[in-house]
C-alpha cells in the first residue's frame, strides 16, 4: 500500500497542533493537505473527496476521533487512519485499534516518527507511537527535552483542562464551560503541573504546546 502524495487530512481542534503535523509531513515531501477542527468536517469532505491518509485527534467537539473512524469504516471507507493523542492509557490504543485504526501517535511524535508509521502502514502493518508503554500504559515517560518529562499519563478530564488553559482560558472560565468549581479546575491544574515538573502555568502551556501535548 503507497501513501498517495495527492491529499492528506488532519483533524484536530488545536490549530497548532494540526499545524505542526502538517509542517512534518511536508518535510516529507507531503504538501497537499487541509485541516480541519473536528471529525464532522473530516465527514463532510470525505464524501467529496476521499484523501490517501488521515489523522485525527481522539478528542474534537463535534466529533471525536473515535466515532468519526467508526463513521469512516461504517461507510467503506478504507484509506489508513491514524489516531492522533497525547494520552497513552492501554483503554484508548486498544479502542482506537479495534475500530479500525492503522496506528495510534502520541502528539509528541517528531517527522523520523512520522515517518515509521507511513513505512509501517505501506507493509500493511499497524504502528503505535514509540511514547506508548503498551505493556504497561498505567503511567508513561515521554522525552520531552533534556529538562522535561511527563510521568505520569493524563486523564481525560486533565486533557481537557490543558486544552482550555493552552486556549488562553482563565481558571474560572474554564470552570464555567466544564460546569465545576473553580477549586476543582484548580486542582486538576496543580495536578496537571506536577505531572509535566513546572511549576507555573506559563511553562506548562509553552510546553505543552511545544510538545504537542494538546
Amino acid at each position: 500500500m503507497e501513501i498517495k502524495r495527492d491529499l492528506i487530512y488532519i483533524a484536530d481542534d488545536h490549530i497548532m497542533v494540526a499545524q505542526g503535523i502538517s509542517s512534518l509531513l511536508q518535510q516529507l515531501g507531503y504538501t497537499n493537505i487541509r485541516i480541519f477542527t473536528n471529525g464532522d468536517e473530516v465527514l463532510k469532505a470525505c464524501n467529496t473527496k476521499a484523501p490517501s491518509l488521515i489523522f485525527l485527534d481522539i478528542y474534537m467537539p463535534e466529533g471525536d476521533g473515535i466515532s468519526t473512524l467508526q463513521k469512516l469504516r461504517a461507510n467503506g471507507y478504507q484509506m489508513p487512519i491514524l489516531i492522533l493523542s497525547m494520552t497513552a492509557e492501554k483503554k484508548y490504543v486498544d479502542t482506537s485499534m479495534d475500530a479500525g485504526a492503522n496506528g495510534y501517535l502520541h502528539k509528541s511524535c517528531d517527522v523520523q516518527e512520522i515517518s515509521k508509521a507511513i513505512a509501517a502502514i505501506e507493509n500493511n502493518n499497524t504502528y503505535i507511537s514509540s511514547a506508548v508503554n503498551y505493556i504497561n500504559t498505567s503511567t508513561i515517560k515521554v522525552s520531552i527535552n533534556s529538562e522535561y518529562y511527563l510521568k505520569e499519563a493524563l486523564t481525560k478530564r486533565e486533557v481537557e483542562i490543558l486544552g482550555k488553559y493552552c486556549e488562553g482560558l482563565t481558571t474560572e472560565e474554564i470552570a464555567q464551560q466544564l460546569f465545576l468549581s473553580a477549586a476543582t479546575v484548580d486542582t486538576h491544574k496543580k495536578k496537571i503541573m506536577q505531572k509535566f515538573g513546572v511549576s507555573t502555568l506559563s511553562k506548562l502551556v509553552a510546553v505543552a504546546i511545544k510538545n504537542y501535548f494538546v
